[in-house]
């Protein structure tokens, strides 16, 4: 991955895993609720996967995040 695509993924997957968090939900409900796998998802949180846009679409849709929210790029100071 190159940079900006690395720093990219990792946003996605602190806000991912914020959202998730904020909701008290465990990997596997947030997994149930998505059809997407628990190691995905764990992928995605370590900002170690780039997922797909459909992918991208059922986690923030079960989180009730939008999709710009969910991937908006990091702001550079």
């Amino acid at each position: 991955m190159e940079k900006s695509a690395a720093e990219l993924a990792t946003a996605i997957g602190v806000r991912v895993k914020h959202e998730r968090q904020q909701r008290r939900w465990t990997l596997d409900q947030l997994a149930e609720g998505t059809g997407v796998s628990r190691r995905m998802l764990v992928n995605i949180e370590q900002g170690a996967a780039n997922p797909s846009v459909g992918t991208l679409l059922r986690i923030s849709g079960a989180l009730g995040v939008g999709l710009p929210d969910l991937v908006e790029p990091p702001r550079s100071g």
